[in-house]
């Protein structure tokens, strides 16, 4: 028998109760993936996130995610709340005020992780992969209507996209919100055509500092509507800059000390769970060859659990 440590935090808030919530066991060493996969349903979040030692010398730490019904090869809000966990606790060396750099296993690679810990709060910074977009030249039949969508509800001039998620822009903050999501037909086809999920997106924002507002729909993975998801607003940071700015449409952003550029991504206002992400893309040679998402968290509650390996 072994004492589990579990936190239940929000990602991509302040405050509890906004963002996005995840389950961090932070002692996971020993646990079989079944029982990752029950522990994960049990406490049936978008994503528990299991803390573990590497089993690559490259690696400093490893993280594995759940859904309720899936293990997933990345998530970024998880991952933020996981380092937010640690660092609260000054674990993984991170006891002192200061930047704390890692390089994390996971199913996607080897992945950057910097830490800011100061008097202030905690912020996280992961680096995501570079997605390669596939444009969508037409849509299969259905997906649209299982979203509530018709076609006059799509952006003009900008196209739909998908790497490991479809990517749909609509026209309006309005369309956004009054999309009406049939979860087993989305399941149905991201089952078919391969797609972890489906993010629906608009350059129309609630806050005049953001450059992008989205929802994001993952059922075939256990996950009907995902309040804010850091692994899709990374790749609409690429997006923006490709599809967006680059056609000379305005769009918020910032201009960061190291030649990177920063966008805000919004989620989660439709469902009450308000979050916001900060996006960073670099590029070299007119290309993107860097993003990384950041953010804050908020611990809800601790906990421990004695539990069999």
């Amino acid at each position: 028998m072994t004492t589990l440590q579990i936190k239940h935090v929000d990602a991509f808030t302040t405050k509890p109760f906004g963002g996005n919530p995840a389950g961090i066991v932070l002692n996971g060493d020993g646990l079989s993936d079944d029982l990752m996969q029950r522990i994960a349903r049990e406490m049936n979040l978008s994503e528990t996130a299991f803390v573990l030692s590497p089993t690559e010398a490259k690696a400093d730490i490893r993280i594995r995610w759940f859904t309720p019904t899936h293990e997933v090869d990345l998530c970024g809000h998880a991952t933020v709340a996981a380092f937010h966990a640690l660092a609260e606790d000054g674990l993984a060396g991170m006891k002192t005020n200061g930047q704390h750099y890692f390089r994390v296993q996971t199913g996607s690679g080897i992945l950057s992780v910097r830490v800011e810990k100061n008097f202030h709060g905690i912020g996280v910074e992961f680096q995501l992969p570079v997605p390669v977009f596939r444009r969508k030249r037409a849509l299969p039949p259905g997906i649209l209507s299982s979203l509530g969508l018709a076609t006059r509800d799509l952006a003009p001039g900008l196209p739909v996209v998908a790497d490991r998620d479809l990517f749909i822009p609509v026209r309006s903050l309005a369309v956004i919100g009054h999309m009406r999501p049939q979860f087993a037909e989305i399941a149905r086809w991201c089952t078919r055509d391969r797609y972890t999920g489906v993010c629906v997106f608009t350059l129309d924002t609630v806050e005049k500092e953001s450059a992008v507002h989205s929802r994001f729909f993952a059922p075939s993975v256990g996950i009907d509507e995902d309040p804010v998801t850091g692994s899709a607003n990374g790749p609409l940071g690429v997006y923006v800059h490709h599809f967006a700015v680059a056609k000379g449409i305005p769009v918020s952003s910032r201009a960061l000390a190291d030649g990177r550029v920063e966008y805000i991504g919004e989620q989660g206002d439709e469902i009450g769970r308000c979050g916001r992400v900060k996006i960073r893309v670099r590029m070299r040679d007119a290309a993107i060859d860097d993003v990384s998402i950041a953010g804050e968290a908020a611990t809800v509650c601790t906990a421990t659990s004695t539990s069999l390996r």
